[in-house]
């Protein structure tokens, strides 16, 4: 009996290593990964021509369907939401990447639309919709765009999209 007491402790300590060693790897793991996907990017998309828009929903309790980004006279990209995703993007300072794409430096129009629905609404109720339309100046920095999902007004039921364009220092 008295091996067996010695060697228990020595199995969970093993077994505690072996657990901080997996997590390291799994550490590590995640590290390269992004690692990899910012030299991917970099390769893929050169920051010179690099555009970035995101989409934040600043209503409570609307739900978004989809979203519509086109940029000059490309074919717009559309994305789909499952209810998860746009419930995720109801917290506070959430932003979803719905796009990031490659574009020469100077003026470009940009054209964002949506639709969505209230989370309390009745299956019959017509969907939430909204577009902007605007120019962005792109230099030889990324360009990164914020679109926002906001009440027209604080009486209402109105939305509107804004817009924001974040310029990294030099």
């Amino acid at each position: 009996m008295p091996l067996a007491a010695a060697a228990t402790p020595d199995i969970s300590e093993r077994a505690v290593r072996l657990d901080q060693t997996i997590q390291a790897l799994k550490d590590e793991t995640v590290e390269l990964t992004r690692e990899a996907q910012a030299i991917e990017t970099d390769a893929l998309i050169p920051e010179y021509e690099r555009v970035s828009v995101y989409l934040g929903v600043g209503v409570r309790g609307l739900l978004l369907e989809s979203v519509s980004v086109a940029i000059d006279d490309r074919a717009p990209e559309v994305y789909h939401y499952e209810e998860q995703d746009a419930r995720a993007l109801l917290a506070e300072h959430s932003l979803h990447r719905v796009l990031r794409t490659s574009v020469a430096p100077g003026p470009h129009r940009i054209r964002v639309s949506f639709t969505g629905r209230y989370a309390d609404d009745k299956p019959d109720a017509p969907p939430v919709t909204s577009s902007y339309e605007a120019i962005f100046d792109k230099d030889h920095r990324e360009a990164e765009l914020e679109f926002r999902i906001v009440r027209a007004s604080r009486f209402g039921n109105e939305t509107r999209l804004s817009m924001k364009q974040w310029r990294k220092r030099q």
